[in-house]
């Protein structure tokens, strides 16, 4: 249910950009990709690690403390903090929106957009506790009821904003900021009833010790997945990187899929994490991770592009042709992220470890390696070096973190079942990326991908028994 839920706020993102495309330009949407770029990583210093903080201290009572007042504690801290924050922030809106679009499409609306961001940023980050507190108390129906509220509202008012006012990009912000700000109303009063509204300085102390080590992994992470489009704008033009930003909202597909998973995830292993076969378990959640991931990497590869081009009855093509030269990155952009999903699995041992100050140097390099491929061969590739880059990165991140995470809580996990499914993924994606087959084709190897794991013994017969067994309940 959380993972359904986080789906569907997340799927405004593909629901919209067909959208954009018919609506705006490929250069508006490298200036807008620019500015949820600027959200995704000032994000990181509003909630520097509370989060993961938080949902650690609020399912674990081994510090002492009431869940009230760890609610308490960490509503005042965040509200401190993004008034300091958002005050600064706006009175360097100017120079902000100059170093975030180097030529844009008209000057004077930047620093506007800069300002709108920073009030998205506010509410945000106000949300961030209320959804972890839902996730946690195990509440999935008014957690959904939620997202699906704040999903709604978006798309209502991008469709008036952008679509009749003719707003372009200031109207795609707008239409954020509202929906966020709702949002935010509607969950407040239910944390604030269940807080205790004093400052607890020493559980905070606690807290931030094992939050703050995120900031570096956090920008780390943004920085893999996210400067390869400001490479592209700053060496091959906006336009490119609008094309470029395209293709990776669509493959971002899987970043839905990831984080939909680390929805339940996270709260999953941290209660079992005291269960006597929890080892085994994590092992069996990173193979059906993976086995999910595969196959909808298979089946997007090979019909992901056929469908979004095609011109269908009444709504014709659903991305405009002047957007598919972004498809090519699509394919990449999803593998990438399956070793972002692998990386989440590896995460049980950082947090029951209390392991967080490790993660910048795996994540810092991660970082480092983007940043120097991206200078040295964007310029002259473009925006295919750009996303083999971003898959180079993630997989990097998760091999380095596997070497950390052994030596602090070892999982044995099914390698050599992972290796197989690995192998019958690659070969039908090989197939779907550089064959040229009709669609009929591609929807028959879509079916057979199944049908091959199971031939070739990826399920054992105890699994295939316990998988039944749940299918008839």
């Amino acid at each position: 249910m959380y993972g359904l839920a986080h789906v569907l706020t997340r799927s405004v993102t593909f629901l919209l950009l067909p959208y954009y495309s018919h609506k705006i330009s490929a250069a508006e949407y490298g200036e807008l990709s620019l500015y949820f770029m600027f959200l995704a990583v000032v994000q990181t210093f509003y909630v520097y690690g509370l989060d993961v903080a938080y949902l650690r201290y609020y399912n674990l009572a081994d510090h002492g403390r009431s869940k009230a007042q760890v609610n308490g504690s960490v509503l005042i801290a965040t509200l401190i903090s993004t008034a300091v924050l958002s005050i600064a922030l706006a009175g360097l809106a100017v120079p902000l929106g100059s170093l975030l679009i180097d030529k844009p499409l008209v000057s004077a609306t930047v620093a506007k957009g800069v300002l709108i961001c920073v009030g998205i940023l506010i509410f945000d980050t106000i949300s961030t506790y209320p959804f972890l507190k839902l996730r946690s108390d195990n509440r999935p129906l008014v957690f959904a009821g939620q997202k699906l509220i704040n999903v709604t509202l978006n798309i209502a008012l991008n469709v008036l904003l952008v679509g009749h006012y003719a707003l372009g990009v200031s109207g795609v912000l707008y239409a954020n900021l509202i929906s966020s700000a709702v949002t935010c109303a509607l969950l407040l009063p239910g944390i604030l009833r269940a807080s205790e509204l004093h400052m607890d300085w020493p559980l905070l102390r606690e807290m931030l010790k094992f939050g703050l080590p995120n900031i570096p992994t956090y920008l780390s992470v943004m920085i893999v997945e996210l400067a390869g489009r400001k490479a592209i704008e700053l060496y091959r033009g906006v336009e490119e990187a609008g094309l470029y930003s395209a293709g990776c909202k669509l493959g971002m597909f899987m970043g839905v899929v990831n984080a939909a998973y680390r929805f339940a995830w996270q709260p999953f292993f941290l209660k079992h994490a005291q269960d006597q076969q929890a080892q085994t378990l994590f092992s069996k959640a990173m193979t059906y991770y993976l086995l999910a991931a595969c196959a909808f990497l298979v089946w997007l590869s090979l019909l992901g592009r056929d469908l979004l081009t095609a011109n269908w009855p009444v709504v014709g093509q659903i991305i405009a042709p002047a957007f598919w030269g972004g498809l090519s990155v699509f394919p990449i952009i999803l593998a990438a992220h399956i070793f972002d999903g692998i990386y989440a699995n590896l995460m049980v041992g950082i947090y029951l470890k209390k392991a967080t100050r490790k993660l910048p140097a795996v994540t810092g390099v991660a970082a480092a390696f983007t940043i120097a491929a991206n200078i040295a061969l964007v310029p002259a590739l473009g925006m295919m070096a750009s996303a083999w880059i971003t898959f180079a990165a993630f997989l990097i991140q998760a091999v380095l973190l596997y070497r950390v995470v052994w030596r602090l809580y070892p999982v044995h996990y099914e390698w050599k079942r992972i290796a197989l499914l690995g192998l019958v993924t690659i070969v039908f994606t090989l197939v779907a990326t550089l064959a040229d087959v009709s669609l009929g084709w591609r929807i028959a190897l879509a079916f057979a991908f199944p049908i091959v794991i199971v031939v070739l013994r990826f399920f054992p017969e105890s699994e295939i028994v316990a998988i039944k067994r749940l299918i008839r309940r």
